[in-house]
C-alpha cells in the first residue's frame, strides 16, 4: 500500500505515458505531455507544501488504460470533470460511470480502480486536501470549528452540485501565474471551495426538518431523477414527470428532492444548466445564443440574465476575463 498521494503521483508518472516537460514547469509545479504513440494532451500536477495538490488534465489515450491504487492516506478529493469518458470502482462496489460535474472522494484507504476508454477524451480540474490540512492550519486558524469544513465534505460528497464550486474550478484552471502569486491565489481558492462547501452544508441543515423519510430506493431513484436532469438540459421537464422517475407523488418528491439536495428540482436543474454553460464558454467558440440554446434557454437575454445573478458577470464578461490571471 502506498502511504501518501503525493508518492502515489510521483509514481505513476514514471510508470504512465506521460513525459515531463522542462520548460513549461518549475519547483512544485510540474507539466507533462502525453507520449504521442500513447495519445495526445497533457497533464500538469501542482502540490502545495504537502498539504493540497492540484491536477489538471485534458488527454485522449488512444488505447483503454486502467490505473489502481490503494493509499494510506486520510485526504479529501474534489474534482470537476468536463468529460464522462471514464469510469471507477471503490473496494469491492461496482464500477461506476463518471458524470460531468462536480465529484467529491473521501478516501478510506480502500483500493481504487479508475478506467479511461480509447480515444475518448479525459478532462479534469482535480484538487486533493490532504487530513494534515485541516489538523495543521485549519484547526490552527480556526480552532474547532474546523470540523464543519470536514463535515462539510461529508455532504458534498452525497450532493455535489454547487455552482459555485464549478465557478472556482474554472479559475483554477484559467490561472496563469507563476511563483508566488499562483501558490497564493491557489490556496485562496482553495479556501473558497472549502467556504462554499461549509456554507452550504450549514444551509441544508436547515431542511432535516423536512418530515419526509426516504429508503435507500428513494435515494437511488433521486439520483435517477439527477441523471435524467444532466441528460436532458435543453428540456423543461415537469414537476409530475420527475416524480414519476422517482416513483413519488408530487408533493412527496418536491419535500424529499428539497431535503435531499438542499434545494428545489428546478432551482437543481438551472444550476446544472449553468454549470455546463461555464464550460462551454471557456472551451468553445459557441456563440451566447448557441449556448444558451444548449443548455435549455431559447432567449439569449433571459439566459444571460440568469447567468449573472447566479456567478456574478455576464458570460460574455466571463469569457473575456477568462485568461486574465
Amino acid at each position: 500500500m502506498i502511504q501518501s498521494i503525493k508518492e502515489y503521483y510521483s509514481m505513476i508518472m514514471e510508470q504512465f505515458p506521460f513525459t515531463l516537460i522542462p520548460e513549461f514547469s518549475q519547483e512544485g509545479d510540474y507539466y507533462y505531455r502525453m507520449i504521442p504513440e500513447y495519445g495526445k494532451g497533457s497533464l500538469r500536477l501542482i502540490s502545495y507544501n504537502d498539504m493540497f495538490m492540484i491536477i489538471i488534465a485534458d488527454y485522449t489515450p488512444k488505447d483503454n488504460f486502467e490505473k489502481v491504487s490503494e493509499i494510506n492516506q486520510n485526504y479529501i478529493e474534489i474534482s470537476q470533470f468536463e468529460t464522462s469518458s471514464s469510469s471507477f470502482k471503490v473496494g469491492k462496489q461496482r464500477m461506476k460511470p463518471v458524470n460531468k460535474g462536480i465529484c467529491c472522494y473521501i478516501n478510506k484507504s480502500k483500493k481504487i480502480q479508475v478506467f479511461c476508454n480509447a480515444n475518448e477524451q479525459v478532462c479534469f480540474t482535480k484538487v486533493i486536501i490532504s487530513q494534515e490540512y485541516y489538523d495543521v492550519f485549519l484547526k490552527k486558524r480556526y480552532g474547532e470549528g474546523y470540523t464543519k469544513a470536514q463535515d462539510a465534505m461529508k455532504f458534498l460528497s452525497l450532493s455535489p452540485n454547487i455552482p459555485e464550486l464549478n465557478f472556482v474550478f474554472q479559475q483554477i484552471k484559467a490561472c496563469q501565474a507563476r511563483g508566488t502569486s499562483k501558490n497564493i491565489y491557489l490556496e485562496g481558492k482553495i479556501l473558497e471551495l472549502l467556504a462554499i462547501a461549509t456554507y452550504s452544508y450549514e444551509e441544508s441543515i436547515k431542511n432535516q426538518h423536512l418530515h419526509v423519510k426516504l429508503s435507500n430506493k428513494d435515494l437511488k431513484l433521486m439520483k435517477k431523477v439527477i441523471k435524467y436532469m444532466e441528460d436532458n438540459l435543453s428540456k423543461y421537464p415537469s414537476i409530475e414527470e420527475l416524480s414519476k422517475i422517482a416513483n413519488m407523488s408530487t408533493t412527496r418528491f418536491q419535500l424529499a428532492f428539497k431535503k435531499v439536495y438542499g434545494t428545489t428540482a428546478y432551482e437543481y436543474l438551472k444550476s446544472i444548466r449553468m454549470n455546463h454553460a461555464l464550460i462551454l464558454l471557456r472551451n468553445s467558440d459557441y456563440s451566447i445564443q448557441c449556448i444558451a440554446r444548449e443548455v435549455g434557454y431559447n432567449n439569449a437575454g433571459h439566459f444571460a440574465g440568469l447567468f449573472k445573478k447566479m456567478y456574478g458577470v455576464t458570460p460574455k464578461k466571463y469569457r473575456d476575463i477568462q485568461n486574465v490571471f
